[in-house]
């Protein structure tokens, strides 16, 4: 994810505080004011930090998927991920536990690069043949240089087994543009990883990603299979407070949360979706499935 903030004293309680730093749920340092419970999760801190960054919670999520269902081959994350690894509590509780389950024998400091805080040296030791990274820049030393928004270069064309999405395209205003792109990029039966923010990102990007996008873009346009989508706090002591959604194409109504969240958390949508091994030229159009009821309705009528 890619963390951003101007940082401004304010006033609480009538009295200005200035700024004070905090590790926060990204892993890294974060700025908020005194006088506030660090614990709470009403607390709002203010990131500083600009990189994509893997914590723990995002790092234990992509092992979990990578070996359920199996993913090896040509591997790209969009930005060139930095590693944080283990925050604290219940989110270093579960990085640990997901290493033992799937790596087991790797020891955390055996995911990280040894040269740098890039996160490379992970995704080769989840066993993916080829590991590059796509930015629209040389700032951060990406393999791959593509404006996501622009017309595709044609050698990027069917080159991916998996994408991973941990906080780009919602910084892309051109987003049907981006997510057309990937789907270009996949490999028929490709997979892309998607941890977008979806709830309590304020100005963080142009957009924040809700599950309708994965249902009615991903799988109901595309014809993509679903391979999970549930929402995910970002906030190290909620980590396994997880919640699922209904399927709009299944329902007929929009996406509802199945489960409790924490009150105020910010949320990352941690979905999945498969390319059709093979696929159909015809291609449907990209509606919210409730609106799409009433328009049959009317037909009906």
């Amino acid at each position: 994810m890619d963390f951003r903030c101007d940082c401004t004293n304010v006033s609480i309680g009538g009295a200005v505080q200035k700024p004070v730093l905090l590790k926060g749920f990204a892993g890294t340092t974060n700025v908020g004011y005194p006088n506030e419970d660090k614990n709470c999760a009403s607390f709002q801190t203010l990131p500083k930090v600009v990189d994509m960054s893997l914590p723990d919670t995002l790092v234990a999520r992509i092992i979990e998927t990578v070996h359920m269902h199996k993913l090896s081959g040509n591997f790209l994350m969009l930005g060139r991920q930095r590693w944080i690894g283990t925050r604290k509590g219940v989110a270093a509780e579960l990085l640990k536990e997901v290493i033992e389950k799937h790596l087991p024998g790797v020891k955390e400091d055996d995911l990280k690069n040894p040269d740098d805080d890039f996160a490379e040296v992970f995704f080769k030791v989840l066993g993916f043949d080829t590991v590059d990274s796509m930015d629209m820049s040389t700032f951060e030393g990406a393999s791959v240089i593509q404006d996501l928004s622009a017309k595709l270069d044609p050698s990027l064309k069917g080159r991916f087994d998996v994408i991973y999405d941990g906080g780009t395209c919602e910084h892309i205003f051109e987003l049907p543009k981006a997510y057309r792109n990937l789907d270009r990029m996949l490999k028929p039966g490709g997979t892309l990883i998607g941890h977008s923010p979806c709830n309590n990102w304020i100005n963080h990007s142009f957009y924040q990603i809700s599950p309708e996008m994965v249902y009615g873009f991903w799988e109901k346009a595309l014809g993509y299979e679903v391979l999970h989508v549930y929402l995910q706090p970002l906030l190290p002591n909620f980590a396994k407070k997880i919640a699922t959604t209904t399927n709009p194409n299944i329902t007929g109504n929009r996406p509802r949360i199945k489960g409790e969240l924490p009150k105020n958390s910010p949320l990352i949508l941690n979905y999945a979706v498969r390319k059709p091994a093979i696929s159909s030229k015809k291609k449907a159009g990209v509606y919210q499935t409730d609106y799409v009821e009433k328009w049959k309705d009317t037909v009906a009528k």
